[in-house]
């Protein structure tokens, strides 16, 4: 256990909870392993059974009552959190429902201080990506596999975007990494996966007889199955022993249909149910076959290594580095089945080679544990952590900005104050039709974390104009050139609002020209995620989003992420590096689903 404080960490895994792949089981163990190390583990997941949802629900509106602890673990502890219902996926798959689990998301990132967020499978079709821009700490994402890259390329710019709130992108294998260093440039560290150790025994333990055999074919479209079945024909089992295929965790019927009637009595089928299963079949065998790359690239291939089997693999990209031939295992040319029979007979009649490449397999398969893995993540979660603590000078603290907030009947400067502080906006820019007084009345209401631009909305012959940073209010009729004249002799800036607002034609604005300081392009009423802002960056405009909320509850529903800053010429210069994004119409708080209540799905 680390002598450093205790973290509070959230593991995030867009499958179904309770485990069934590999993904989810990976989670698990650094989970439990975290937790062995004295730190707060609170694992995110969709969910099947209607049990875990319902606490789950009963988790979240404990905290929106004010527990802090309520979605947070003991330190040591693992808290189990349902964040929405699993729907299926494909494959066998399932995943958590798009606005369900963004909701949700959004409302536990919100409102529990995580030291780290860390999300498993950022490429998984979910929005449990986007929501890392709700986690105060450090945000880490786990790539798991590269062959989902494909398809990167038509949501690049919304993953690149969201990508960029990630302080640690990991990769588990090597080959992994270079495949996303290609297609999603960026620094990726390797963090291989471990193994339970206490689930294998540290020695051999002598067997009379003949070895016995476990064939490991999990891929669901079975074509392992056929190739290690296909093996079996021709070869000789009575030296081999009995016969293990450890298949698909879906339809075993199917698996037991592909087994020849001539080897049914010699094959046992046995459905994928995860490491303690596995750990039960590979410790029975002396010899271990994986029959495709894919199965070389799961977590069995480690597994079968710790059992101390005599392992044939696929020769293939996953066991580069992994296995050392004829060390502690035997790669051989993918699908030929020859060589792995003739391998299988060797091994079966040669107890003294055997026992070579069963010490050597054990030897690295059990030298990472899932002990060692949580230390390493740890490592990389604390020094990210004491990057952003010590954060260079050319770096600025970022902060969370609503430009056009309008106050009036029913939206009071106090309702603004407390909106702000519950959606963690860091600036909001206060505007009435009705001069500055409710602008400075928010002012004058706020906490030193709250900075409150004063605004009007100024009513000018053709159209209105916002004035930010006034000491007193402009009068209502001015021709925009006039109005804009008295908002700059006041040291204020000029924004165009968003045209929902009554902006001005766009004639006026070409007149109006260089008189312009910047423009509303996003407000809480959009449905888009992020206009042209690039382009008109590009062109030399300087754009920003704000809600133009009337109502407490679309306070923060469209804001500009931007460098922290103080003045006027310094909110223009922290816009050409602001990020404008939106969040759920009905606010940042995200109740819950409770029966007999609808509840709108939020738009990302």
């Amino acid at each position: 256990m680390s002598n450093r404080p205790t973290l509070r960490i959230a593991l995030i895994s867009p499958h179904a909870w309770p485990p069934r792949d590999d993904v989810s089981h990976r989670l698990a163990a650094e989970a439990a392993a975290l937790a062995r190390r004295g730190h707060r583990v609170t694992i995110l997941a969709p969910a099947t059974r209607r049990d875990l949802i319902a606490a789950g629900r009963q988790l979240l509106l404990a905290a929106q009552a004010g527990d802090a602890d309520a979605l947070s673990p003991p330190p040591g502890g693992v808290l189990e959190v349902a964040v929405g219902r699993a729907l299926p996926a494909g494959a066998g798959r399932r995943v958590g429902e798009p606005f369900d689990l963004s909701a949700t998301l959004e409302t536990v990132l919100s409102r529990v201080p995580f030291d780290v967020v860390h999300l498993h499978e950022p490429l998984a079709p979910s929005p449990a990506l986007a929501a890392l821009r709700h986690a105060p700490g450090v945000t880490a994402a786990t790539f798991h596999r590269a062959e989902p890259l494909a398809g990167v390329a038509f949501l690049r710019p919304l993953i690149d975007r969201a990508l960029a709130r990630a302080d640690l992108r990991i990769a588990t294998t090597e080959a992994a990494r270079e495949a996303l260093s290609e297609i999603l440039p960026g620094e990726y560290s390797v963090v291989a996966p471990g193994v339970d150790v206490r689930a294998f025994p540290s020695a051999a333990t002598p067997a009379d007889g003949p070895p016995g055999l476990v064939l490991i074919a999990r891929g669901r479209d079975r074509v392992g199955v056929r190739f290690a079945l296909g093996v079996l024909r021709g070869l000789d089992l009575d030296p081999v022993g009995p016969v293990t295929l450890l298949g698909p965790a879906d339809a075993p019927w199917r698996t037991r249909a592909a087994v020849p009637k001539a080897l049914r009595e010699r094959v046992e089928v046995v459905p994928d149910g995860g490491p303690a299963a596995r750990a039960a079949v590979l410790g029975a065998a002396g010899i271990a076959l994986l029959a495709a790359p894919e199965d070389a690239a799961g977590p069995v291939l480690r597994e079968a290594m710790a059992a101390g089997c005599a392992v044939l693999v696929p020769r293939c990209a996953a066991v580069e580095g992994a296995v050392v031939h004829g060390v502690d295992a035997l790669v051989l040319p993918q699908f030929t089945r020859e060589p792995f029979r003739e391998a299988i007979a060797d091994l079966a009649g040669d107890a003294g080679r055997r026992a070579l490449l069963e010490e050597g397999a054990r030897a690295r398969g059990r030298g990472r544990s899932w002990d060692d893995v949580a230390a390493e993540l740890e490592g990389l979660y604390r020094d990210a952590l004491d990057a952003a603590r010590v954060r260079p000078a050319d770096q600025p603290a970022r902060v969370v900005a609503d430009l056009h907030v309008r106050a009036g009947r029913d939206l009071s400067p106090d309702q603004i104050v407390v909106a702000c502080a519950e959606r963690g906006i860091g600036v909001v820019c206060v505007t009435s039709p009705d001069g500055i007084g409710p602008a400075r009345a928010a002012a004058a209401a706020a906490p030193p974390s709250l900075t409150v631009i004063v605004g009007q909305e100024i009513a000018t012959a053709e159209g209105t104009l916002v004035g930010l940073f006034l000491t007193h209010p402009v009068a209502t009729g001015l021709v925009p050139e006039d109005a804009a004249a008295a908002v700059h002799a006041q040291g204020g800036l000029v924004m165009v609002p968003h045209p929902d607002a009554g902006a001005p034609p766009a004639a006026v604005l070409r007149r109006l020209a260089g008189s312009v300081d910047l423009h509303q392009i996003m407000s809480g009423a959009d449905d888009v995620a992020d206009p042209a802002a690039p382009a008109l960056r590009r062109l030399g405009l300087r754009v920003c989003a704000g809600s133009g909320a009337t109502r407490p509850q679309e306070v923060g529903t469209a804001v500009t992420e931007m460098p922290s800053c103080d003045g006027a010429t310094a909110l223009l210069e922290a816009l050409d590096d602001g990020e404008l994004r939106r969040n759920t119409r009905r606010g940042a708080t995200n109740e819950p689903r409770t029966r007999g209540r609808r509840h709108r799905s939020p738009k990302s």
